[in-house]
């Protein structure tokens, strides 16, 4: 986790984007569920969002946390 960094998050979440955006994508095909394309699109925008900032809080954090018990 030391090793984090902003354009690892911004990559995880465009993969994560991707994920949710195929399986809207199969719920239509396999289950014949019909979701609107903006509503959907916007929630996902808005919680790939919010965890890529929980992840950017979170593991920049531990990431200090462990820098400094190597100095000490």
């Amino acid at each position: 986790m030391r090793d984090a960094s902003p354009g690892g998050i911004l990559l995880g979440s465009a993969v994560l984007f991707v994920v949710l955006w195929e399986i809207r994508s199969a719920l239509g095909l396999l289950a014949g569920v019909d979701t609107n394309g903006t509503v959907f699109f916007v929630g996902t925008i808005i919680f790939v969002a919010f965890v890529a900032f929980g992840l950017s809080v979170g593991l920049f954090q531990v990431s200090a946390m462990i820098f400094n018990e190597r100095r000490s």
